[in-house]
């Protein structure tokens, strides 16, 4: 009787840990160590305490005999695709070179996420910082200055009036602001980006948003071309490697895109009558990209043509990344410099009042 899978929650949050796991057999197995030997020593090594368990019972699956990608399936910690590709390699005597492919995959998952987090990392910084700053001059300097004008019964600007009406509702309410804003920003997140049947809104609006848009197609489908093109060469079948990429889109339209042309070719359709069905085939790949596919279908080359647009992908995404930057540079300068002279003004038009009072 097959065990059930580790639940989610014993996986949670072992990123780091998966990669460490795959890196490690692979040079293990590869030095000539056995599988149980390897799995034993990882075991040890790990710092995990919920790997470590994890590896144990991959350990007892295959003592009891079970083979080894059905006791990495019992552990839940890799998606179909790295299952089937570890499966593949068991049944064909590549398991070590597989596991090989699997840990470059890795990597290559790692630099594509890396692109993304560190072009958004400095106007996240500026985003955090500005937003700081403003908030210590709304809630604390401008009612100070509030009091003191108040007592020499002047008049106060409308924009000086306005942040300090602001400030002080947002003081007064805290308790309650705070908590909504909170809740609505989880929900948002929830609903656009995390709950599988509705993440579909979040990322209609995240891949059209100008530059970001275009960094997450690019990276997506560098991340796609180079897993499909290793999963046909370590020869996985043709429609099963297609329904893995489907499962491991991390985008909605990708996975519904090679979801369609799975079944397509199921069907006993080719590349080309799959690409003219679909309505929206342009916008998960370009027309030339489509055009290189259907030739390397016709000659046989399909898996060198999918690792070919990886590869041109994953230098867009790059390309695209350091271009992001560039642009939100000067985007972020210019707002920001809009918000400083703002509270700038609110703070400076009732002092200049003041002297002009009593001149």
């Amino acid at each position: 009787m097959p065990k059930k899978k580790a639940s989610f929650f014993h996986t949670f949050g072992l990123g780091s840990e998966k990669e460490y796991l795959v890196d490690n057999l692979s040079v293990l197995l590869s030095s000539g160590m056995d599988i149980l030997a390897a799995l034993n020593a990882i075991s040890a090594e790990t710092k995990s305490r919920r790997l470590r368990k994890l590896v144990r019972r991959m350990v007892e699956d295959v003592e009891n005999g079970d083979p080894v990608w059905r006791a990495l399936d019992n552990t839940g910690l890799f998606p179909s695709q790295t299952v089937s590709l570890v499966r593949i390699g068991e049944e064909t005597g590549r398991l070590i070179q597989n596991l090989h492919i699997l840990a470059l995959q890795r990597q290559k998952d790692r630099m594509f996420r890396s692109k993304i987090i560190g072009a958004m990392a400095y106007p996240s910084f500026v985003i955090i910082l500005g937003a700081a700053v403003g908030s210590w001059v709304l809630f604390f300097l401008l009612p100070q200055l509030a009091t003191t004008f108040s007592s020499l019964n002047m008049p106060l600007p409308f924009v000086t009036s306005a942040l300090i009406s602001v400030g002080s509702f947002t003081r007064d309410h805290w308790t309650v602001l705070v908590p909504s804003i909170l809740g609505t920003a989880a929900v948002v997140l929830l609903v656009g980006f995390v709950i599988p049947p509705l993440r579909f809104v979040g990322h209609f609006f995240l891949l059209r948003t100008p530059a970001i848009g275009r960094l997450l197609i690019d990276s997506e489908t560098g991340r796609v071309g180079y897993l499909l093109g290793t999963l046909l060469g370590a020869g996985v079948d043709l429609i099963e490697s297609v329904r893995s990429v489907a499962r491991a889109s991390t985008f909605a339209s990708f996975s519904k895109f090679f979801e369609y042309v799975a079944d397509r070719l199921e069907e006993g359709s080719t590349f080309e009558q799959a690409f003219h069905s679909y309505k929206r085939t342009s916008s998960v790949l370009s027309i030339p990209m489509q055009q290189l596919i259907v030739t390397a279908a016709q000659s046989g080359t399909v898996p060198q043509a999918f690792l070919s647009i990886g590869e041109l992908y994953e230098f867009k995404a790059d390309v695209a990344s350091k271009n992001l930057t560039v642009i939100l540079e000067p985007l972020l300068l210019l707002v920001m410099g809009v918000g400083v002279l703002f509270l700038a003004l609110a703070v400076v038009l009732p002092i200049y009042s003041l002297v002009g009072g009593i001149e």
